[in-house]
């Protein structure tokens, strides 16, 4: 897949995506994305939250991706966990990087096949190279 396919694919996949995920951070639970394409597929909107039987609504975001100033695609990123809206810069094809905040923050965004959608959040406390967290594998269900 190449870098630039992201947002081609994300805009023609709009829809809603359901699933499962699990992270030493987040434990089990269940995801739901709602994608939407917008401005004519030149952004894309991914609505993303995770819920589990313990904590209820763990993880609520709203995140927009697009073609930046330079090309390179961004996530603009909204969720409580972050102090405002955070840009994370693809680094290298699905895998977007912030080095803005107390932390380093990875999000990992890969399409494995049509219908599908592999959403990560990396991270660390500390000053170690950031590692997984949570990961949700999710299908297009609507």
């Amino acid at each position: 897949m190449q870098a630039e396919d992201v947002l081609g694919r994300l805009a023609n996949a709009s829809g809603v995506y359901r699933g499962r995920g699990d992270g030493p951070e987040s434990g089990p639970f269940v995801a739901r994305m709602a994608v939407s394409s917008v401005v004519r597929g030149r952004a894309v909107t991914l609505d993303y939250e995770a819920t589990n039987d313990h904590n209820g609504l763990q993880h609520v975001e709203h995140t927009v991706l697009v073609a930046g100033e330079a090309g390179r695609l961004e996530l603009h990123v909204a969720c409580l966990e972050l102090p405002g809206v955070v840009r994370f810069t693809q680094t290298k094809p699905g895998e977007f990087t912030a080095y803005e905040g107390p932390l380093v923050a990875r999000i990992i965004l890969r399409l494995p096949q049509p219908g599908a959608i592999s959403y990560a959040w990396w991270w660390s406390r500390d000053e170690s190279e950031p590692r997984e967290q949570s990961r949700a594998e999710l299908r297009r269900t609507g």
